[in-house]
């Protein structure tokens, strides 16, 4: 091993080859040839003129009533009579200029007035500005019919139009042609009756009538056409800023509802912009600039998806946004939330590493991240200067970092799909499921072994970059040594991050929702704890580990050359299996319970929480039933750690409201899929608790602190792989339900399609179908796209109205929701031991699996029904011959057999999803 100094020199001298190119040329405002088509506001100057203005009628107002004479009164002593002699030339002035003066006055009177009339029209012109900035009321007129449909129509339309606007988060527009509600003196003022003849009265009110009461002005045209899509809506947006600007399109769609649908999201990709919305994510790079309509549509309806757990689809939504806006950091962290509902943890690390790559150079992201705090001192233009210009291009990169970090830190679940136990049994190699994952596995190999080769550096002695790069990538193809190179990477990434939210502080909005308490806690307790845990497994537990040279223990105390001897020993010091009284110390001082000051919030009891939990897998599953003085003491250190986990969730809890409680990490930056799902995160997905939830203990705080009145589910350490598999026999088993009713529909329809060429596309729908459901089969029913794609294809196949109707696709469903056979007939005795919930959830998922194969079979039989579909279709155009009533029934029975086939295939199955979905259709979407 080498020396310290020959350690410290080879890690100085080491450093990325590209670290001294130059930042990349920022883009600049010129270089925007795409401005937005509605003026931008600017309300901070219009605010300072207006309070100039002012300034000047209230010191015009004292100069008129000194002119008139000072009032009655001793000379003023104190700094209140000078006030209030102010004030009494003020109201004197004032009542000069309204009630009139001697004919030598009538000059200053009129400059006054023509004062007077400047500051309430530069008090008009910040009003007004303010009202386009927020956005205020938007005014949406009745839709005019040039499309010769009936007075209803438009009516009902243009309820829509507002309905989706208002669905936008953004200000509701208000309905009917009146007025606004009123929002302030001039509003009221302005329904008042008067008589005009008397100018005190008259003067007001017509100020009153010039005062702004909206922002924007929708006007619509419906129109209609003979060529498909024949549906058409023209709407124009109105800017009441005061300058020309305006902008207009028409949008076609194959109904009235979806032209406007698009026409709304259209209408609202051109406010947004202008609006102090763009200020926030993730619209913080189309401040000003000319958003395309497809970016916030894409948006709007992943959101709308991800609030209502219709994950897939969200990542459909999610993908295209990012197909139009690839460098949106928001959007590429709202993918890795969704890809963690979903149980994609391999893919969301790939979405965070990518988000990292597009948003600094490796080599200056890496240069930083094994920087000295000596070297970052001497070039602070280089580092602190190079940070705070990230965090101003990049307000969310704090956050990214962290969820970064914290998906290495969880590397288990990351190893799960790097190096799968059975990788033949539910993956071919041929599928497209296949060749994401080993293209995602290339890059993140790559990325750390180009990043993190400092760590194996100093812990293994490699003794050159690229030795140490080797080593690295030598690693990672081991299931033992592969989560000590990734819990390395997130101890060094907390780390940086903790000496980078001191720079953030200084960065309005960067570290928004992070202290320093927090990421302290992460790199002093969880970062090591969870290193120490997987340096004992790979070490004790695995015979692999004898294969790599593993970094020891007791050199890692050697990383002071990047971080303080000191917090190294005390975060090594705590060991494994972890003991409750060093634990809790390390976690005392990482928090800093003896500073009075420092109030705990909920997130700190909660991560407190998920330490004690996490420590509970170092001891035996099973605590012994004998009195506290004859137990062991690892029971008695299991006992411990369990009733303070259990307490510091409970402390949690009760710091939180019912209702939204805040926001958890960053999980999700939905309406409903932020820190509102802290209890469902405590009961089923943080993997730190997964072994607590075997205790009686967490039982008896659920019944405690959830519901009551139900019975608590024996839940396994893992449920993301139960929750995707039940939904997606859901899907299955929806999907094909509405695709058998949807063809005998057409079987019982009054008459045949018009033309033959109907039927045929109908049946390369279905033929399409198929075909995605034989990809769904072949890889175990585990790639999101081609799930998507099958509730695309039958969303379009029965019609949106229907699959609404029946809230077609299905949500995933969370644990409680699934009704389990196999679990609930397990007895007493099975119970105390914890593995075999485990093992009952396995078998139903096996069972699962076994169904989707026979669907494999059937999705290959259906191709030779479409074969002789397509042969008698075939024959019937050449020979010019009408299709005749029995082989159009014929076809459309055998087309809704199959889909029974796989609704008998799949209801076998004993793992239910407990939902109803209601039976009347919904005749608008």
């Amino acid at each position: 091993m080498l020396d310290r100094k020959l350690r410290r020199a080879a890690c100085t001298f080491d450093r990325p080859l590209s670290w001294d190119v130059r930042n990349p040329h920022r883009v600049t405002r010129t270089s925007r040839t795409a401005p937005s088509q509605l003026p931008v506001p600017h309300p901070g100057p219009s605010l300072g003129l207006a309070l100039l203005s002012t300034a000047l009628l209230l010191v015009a107002l004292g100069a008129f009533g000194r002119m008139s004479g000072r009032p009655a009164g001793e000379a003023p002593s104190s700094w209140w009579d000078r006030v209030w002699l102010v004030i009494q030339l003020v109201l004197h002035g004032l009542a000069k200029t309204v009630f009139g003066g001697p004919r030598p006055e009538r000059w200053a009177q009129l400059g006054v007035l023509i004062l007077v009339g400047c500051t309430f029209f530069t008090w008009r012109r910040w009003r007004q500005d303010w009202y386009v900035y927020l956005p205020g009321p938007v005014n949406v007129r009745t839709f005019d019919d040039a499309a010769g449909t009936d007075q209803g129509r438009s009516v009902y339309l243009r309820s829509r139009f507002c309905r989706q606007l208002a669905e936008t988060s953004v200000y509701p527009p208000y309905s009917g042609p009146a007025d606004p509600p009123p929002d302030g003196f001039f509003d009221v003022l302005a329904k008042e009756q008067g008589d005009l003849s008397n100018a005190p009265s008259f003067l007001p009110r017509v100020l009153a009538a010039l005062w702004p009461r909206q922002a924007y002005q929708i006007s619509g045209t419906l129109q209609r056409r003979k060529v498909e899509p024949r549906y058409g809506l023209s709407v124009t947006v109105t800017s009441f800023l005061g300058r020309t600007g305006s902008a207009t399109t028409t949008y076609w769609g194959n109904s009235w509802e979806d032209a406007t649908c698009k026409a709304a999201y259209w209408a609202m990709a051109k406010i947004v912009p202008v609006t102090r919305l763009a200020k926030t994510p993730p619209w913080r790079k189309w401040r000003g600039r000319d958003m395309p309509a497809e970016l916030f549509e894409a948006y709007n309806e992943a959101k709308k998806r991800h609030d209502d757990l219709k994950l897939d689809d969200a990542l459909w939504w999610y993908r295209e946004a990012l197909r139009l806006d690839p460098f949106n950091l928001d959007i590429r962290l709202m993918v890795g939330s969704v890809q963690e509902d979903l149980g994609l943890f391999l893919d969301a690390l790939q979405t965070y590493q990518g988000a990292l790559a597009v948003g600094q150079l490796e080599a200056h992201y890496t240069g930083a991240l094994w920087s000295r705090k000596r070297r970052r001192l001497r070039r602070p233009l280089r580092y602190t200067g190079a940070t705070v210009r990230q965090l101003r291009r990049h307000p969310e990169w704090i956050k990214l970092r962290f969820q970064y970090a914290r998906t290495l830190g969880y590397a288990e679940r990351v190893m799960a799909q790097w190096l799968p136990h059975n990788p033949g049994a539910k993956l071919d190699a041929n599928t497209p499921y296949h060749w994401e994952s080993r293209q995602n596995r290339e890059r993140l190999c790559a990325a750390l072994a180009e990043r993190y080769w400092p760590a194996v550096l100093t812990c293994t002695g490699a003794g050159t970059r690229d030795e140490a790069k080797q080593l690295v990538r030598e690693m990672l193809r081991h299931r033992s040594s592969a989560p000590v190179v990734l819990h390395l990477a997130a101890w060094q990434e907390f780390h940086r991050l903790y000496e980078d939210l001191t720079i953030a502080a200084f960065v309005p909005g960067a570290g928004a929702g992070f202290d320093r308490r927090l990421v302290r806690l992460m790199r002093d307790v969880w970062a090591p704890l969870r290193l120490m845990r997987t340096l004992h497994d790979a070490r004790y537990d695995s015979p692999e580990g004898s294969r790599l040279e593993l970094p020891a223990v007791g050199c890692l105390s050697d990383w002071w050359i990047w971080w303080r001897r000191r917090k190294a020993d005390r975060a090594l010091g705590i060991g494994w299996p972890a003991s409750p009284m060093l634990l809790g110390d390390a976690i005392f001082a990482a928090q800093r319970r003896w500073n009075r000051a420092a109030r705990l919030g909920y997130l700190d009891y909660y991560h407190a929480g998920c330490l004690y939990a996490f420590a509970l897998q170092g001891y035996p599953l099973t605590a012994g039933t004998g009195p506290s003085a004859e137990r062991a003491p690892v029971d008695r250190a299991a006992e411990t750690l369990t009733y303070r986990a259990v307490e510091n969730l409970r402390e949690a809890l009760m710091c939180t409201e019912s209702g939204r409680a805040g926001r958890l990490t960053v999980q999700s930056d939905t309406q409903a899929g932020t820190a509102s799902r802290l209890r469902t995160w405590i009961a089923t997905s943080d993997p730190d608790l997964a072994r607590l939830r075997n205790r009686a203990e967490f039982r008896f705080f659920q019944q405690d602190a959830y519901q009551p009145m139900k019975p608590v589910p024996l839940r396994p350490e893992d449920v993301s792989e139960v929750r995707v598999v039940a939904y997606a026999k859901n899907l299955l088993c929806e999907g094909a339900r509405l695709l058998e009713r949807h063809w005998h529909r057409q079987r019982l329809r009054r008459r045949q399609p018009r033309y033959l060429h109907d039927l045929v596309l109908w049946l390369r729908l279905d033929d399409r179908t198929w075909e995605v459901v034989e990809r769904i089969a072949l890889d175990g029913a585990r790639y999101w796209a081609d799930r998507a794609e099958f509730s695309r294809l039958v969303t379009r196949t029965v019609a949106l109205q229907r699959t609404t109707g029946h809230h077609f696709p299905p949500p995933v469903p969370v644990y409680d929701d699934l009704r389990l056979d196999e679990v609930e007939r397990l007895t007493d005795d099975q119970i105390q031991l914890p593995w075999v919930v485990d093992d009952a959830v396995a078998r139903q998922v096996e069972r699962i699996d076994r169904c989707l194969a026979r669907l494999l079979q059937l999705a290959r039989a259906a191709k030779a029904t479409a074969h002789r579909s397509d042969q008698l279709l075939r024959q019937l155009d050449v020979d010019d011959v009408d299709l005749s009533s029995e082989d159009y029934t014929w076809i459309c029975m055998a087309r809704a057999a199959l889909w029974q086939e796989v609704i008998e295939l799949l209801d076998d199955t004993d793992l239910v999803v407990d939902a109803t979905a209601p039976e009347d259709e919904q005749t608008e979407p």
